[in-house]
C-alpha cells in the first residue's frame, strides 16, 4: 500500500527536471572552474528551484484557501503549520501577521512579533535596506525579493519574497531561513507532505507548459499515474469542441496579465469519462519577473454541476406548474370575487332587513309603551271614574237602607267590599301597564317598583340610587328602558332564580350611567339563557342596543348567583 511518505517519492521527478533545464548551461561553463565548484553550484541552483517551487505552491495554497471556504481549516493549518515564515506588514512597516514558522526564524514567539516592526529582527546595518525595500513596494506595487542578515543571528541570513495584496494595503512576505540546508529540506518535505493530503487537484509546470509535479489528488480525479503526466502538456486532460474557440487563449492571457485565473474547464478522465472541474490556476514568477512555473490547483464539479442542472431544469417545470396553478388560481379568484359580490349583496340585504326589523321592534316599543300609557289612561278616566262613582252609589245605598233594611244593607255591603276589589285590581293592571309613580321621577319610580316587589315576593332586596343630579340628567327614553329592565330583571329572579338576597345598584360610572342587578340564587346557565322562550332577556337586551346601551350577564358559576349589567353613556355636561 502506497503511504503519503512514498508518494512525496513522486517529486524526485522534480529535482531531474531541475538539473536537465540546467544541464546547457553546464555544458557551456565545464572548463571555467573546478569540478567540485560547479557541482555545488549546480546543486545550490536546483535547490533553489525546488524551494522556489515549494515556496510558491504553499503561496498559492494559501490564496486559494482564502477562495474556498471548504477548505479553510485546512489551509489555517498550512499557513501556521509551514515550514516558510509567513508575515504580513503594514504600510508602517509594522507586523500585522504571523505564522509559526515566522516566529522560529526570527528568534521570537510569534505573538511577540505583532505590532511590532520588522526591521528590528533584522541586522542593524541591514535595517535601512529593509526599510527602502518595503517602501518602493507599497509605492510601485511590483514584487520584490530581498536577502538580508538577521539580529543576533551569528551569520545567519534569511530572504524575504514579498508583494502586496490586492487592495494594496498589506505586504505579504515569505521568509525563507538561507543559512541551514537541513531546514530547507525539512521544510520541502512537509511541503510535499502537505500536498500530498489534500483533497484539490495540483499540478505544475514549467514556463514551457510541461507537467512537472503533481500530487496523489491528480491521480485519483483523473486517472492518470505520476510518470504518466509528467513532461506531457496539460492540454491532453481536454475534452474537444467542449469550450467556445478562443476560450483557452483568453484564459491564458488574463493568468499572464493578473497572474491569477479561475473557471470551469471541460476534461477527460484516463477511461474517457467527462470531467468537469473548477480550475485556480497561478502564475510563479522569478526576481526578474519572467514566468518560472504554473501552479493548477482543481477540483471536481461533475455532480455539482449536474445537481445545478437538475435544478434549472426543476425551476423550468416548477415556472410551468406555476403559469399553470396561476391561471387556475385566477379563473378560481375571479369565481371567488363573484360569490363574495353574491354574498355581500345578500349581507346587505340582510343587513338591511335586519335594520329594518330592528327599527319595527323599536317603533313596536314605543307603540308600546303609548298603547300601555293610553289604556292606563282610558282606565283611570272610564273605568276608575265609573268604579268610583258605582262605590259611590251602593255606599249611599248601604247607609239608607240601614237598619230598617238589615239584609238589602248586609248585600250592599259585600257588593261594597267587590266594587273595592275590583278597584285594586284595575288599580293593579294600572301599575303594570304604566305607573302613575313614572310621572314623579325615575327615582321614584325605581323606589315604588322595589318597594312592590319586595311585598309581592318577600325576599330582601337593596336599592342604591344615585345623587339627584345623575338622575335628573337620565332621558327620557333612557329612564323607561331602564325601568322596564329592572322589572324585567326582578320578574326573572321572582320566577326562576331561588334567590334570598337581591341588590340593584345604578350609579355613575365614569362617563357611564349603570344599572347592576345582583342576586344570589342558581344563575342562569347558558342552555337556560337560550333556550326558546326566553324572550324577557332578548327583549331587555334589544330595548338597550336600540339606544346604543350595552348589556351584559357575568359568566355562569354554579350557585353564585346572576348579576345583569346595563350601561348607557351620560350626556356631557
Amino acid at each position: 500500500m502506497k503511504t503519503p511518505a512514498d508518494a512525496a517519492l513522486d517529486w524526485h521527478a522534480l529535482r531531474r527536471d531541475a538539473e536537465h533545464q540546467l544541464a546547457g548551461g553546464w555544458a557551456g561553463a565545464a572548463g571555467h572552474g573546478p569540478h567540485d565548484a560547479q557541482r555545488q553550484l549546480h546543486e545550490l541552483q536546483v535547490s533553489q528551484i525546488e524551494l522556489a517551487l515549494q515556496n510558491e505552491a504553499l503561496a498559492a495554497l494559501q490564496e486559494q484557501r482564502d477562495a474556498a471556504e471548504a477548505g479553510l481549516n485546512q489551509y489555517a493549518v498550512l499557513y501556521d503549520q509551514a515550514p516558510a515564515g509567513y508575515l504580513s506588514v503594514g504600510p508602517d512597516g509594522v507586523i500585522i501577521r504571523a505564522n509559526l514558522a515566522a516566529g522560529t526564524l526570527l528568534g521570537r514567539p510569534r505573538e511577540q512579533l505583532l505590532g511590532r516592526p520588522l526591521e528590528q529582527y533584522v541586522a542593524p546595518h541591514a535595517q535601512a535596506t529593509l526599510r527602502r525595500f518595503l517602501d518602493e513596494l507599497f509605492a510601485s506595487g511590483v514584487r520584490g525579493a530581498l536577502e538580508v542578515p538577521l539580529f543576533g543571528g551569528a551569520g545567519r541570513a534569511a530572504r524575504f519574497e514579498a508583494n502586496l495584496d490586492d487592495a494594496g494595503l498589506k505586504c505579504r512576505l515569505i521568509v525563507t531561513d538561507m543559512g541551514q540546508q537541513q531546514v530547507r529540506d525539512a521544510a520541502r518535505r512537509r511541503a510535499f507532505l502537505v500536498l500530498d493530503s489534500i483533497e484539490e487537484g495540483v499540478l505544475v509546470c514549467d514556463a514551457q507548459r510541461r507537467i512537472v509535479a503533481v500530487n496523489p489528488a491528480f491521480t485519483r480525479l483523473t486517472g492518470y499515474l505520476a510518470e504518466e503526466a509528467l513532461g506531457r502538456d496539460p492540454a491532453f486532460l481536454g475534452r474537444r469542441g467542449a469550450h467556445p474557440p478562443g476560450y483557452h487563449a483568453r484564459a491564458m492571457e488574463q493568468l499572464l496579465q493578473s497572474g491569477v485565473w479561475q473557471g470551469e474547464i471541460h476534461n477527460l478522465k484516463r477511461d474517457g469519462t467527462a470531467l468537469l472541474t473548477s480550475m485556480s490556476l497561478t502564475v510563479v514568477r522569478a526576481d526578474d519577473g519572467e514566468v518560472d512555473y504554473f501552479i493548477g490547483v482543481f477540483s471536481d464539479i461533475s455532480e455539482r454541476k449536474r445537481a445545478e442542472q437538475a435544478l434549472i431544469d426543476l425551476s423550468r417545470e416548477l415556472d410551468q406548474r406555476v403559469v399553470e396553478r396561476t391561471a387556475a388560481l385566477t379563473a378560481a379568484n375571479l369565481r371567488l370575487q363573484q360569490e363574495v359580490a353574491e354574498r355581500q349583496r345578500a349581507e346587505a340585504a340582510l343587513h338591511q332587513s335586519r335594520e329594518q326589523l330592528r327599527k319595527l321592534a323599536d317603533h313596536l316599543v314605543t307603540v308600546k309603551e303609548d298603547e300601555r300609557k293610553r289604556i292606563a289612561r282610558e282606565i283611570h278616566d272610564e273605568l276608575g271614574q265609573n268604579l268610583l262613582a258605582l262605590r259611590l252609589d251602593i255606599a249611599a245605598l248601604r247607609a239608607r237602607a240601614g237598619a230598617r233594611h238589615p239584609r238589602l244593607a248586609q248585600r250592599a255591603e259585600v257588593v261594597l267590599d267587590n266594587v273595592d276589589a275590583t278597584i285594586r285590581s284595575v288599580r293593579g293592571i294600572m301599575n303594570e301597564l304604566r305607573p302613575a309613580v313614572l310621572d314623579l321621577g325615575l327615582q321614584a319610580a325605581f323606589e315604588w317598583q322595589v318597594g312592590e316587589w319586595r311585598k309581592r315576593s318577600g325576599v330582601a332586596c337593596r336599592l342604591h340610587l344615585p345623587d339627584e343630579a345623575v338622575m335628573a340628567a337620565i332621558e327620557g327614553d333612557i329612564g323607561m328602558v331602564l325601568f322596564r329592565s329592572l322589572q324585567e330583571s326582578l320578574l326573572n329572579v321572582q320566577r326562576h332564580a331561588g334567590a334570598s338576597d337581591v341588590e340593584v345598584r345604578l350609579r355613575a360610572q365614569g362617563r357611564w350611567l349603570e344599572l347592576r342587578v345582583a342576586d344570589n340564587g342558581i344563575g342562569i346557565a347558558p342552555a337556560q339563557r337560550n333556550k326558546n322562550g326566553s324572550f324577557g332577556l332578548i327583549g331587555i337586551a334589544e330595548r338597550v342596543a336600540a339606544l346604543g346601551g350595552r348589556f351584559q350577564i357575568e359568566p355562569y358559576v354554579p350557585g353564585r348567583g346572576c348579576t345583569l349589567t346595563i350601561a348607557f353613556a351620560l350626556a356631557p355636561a
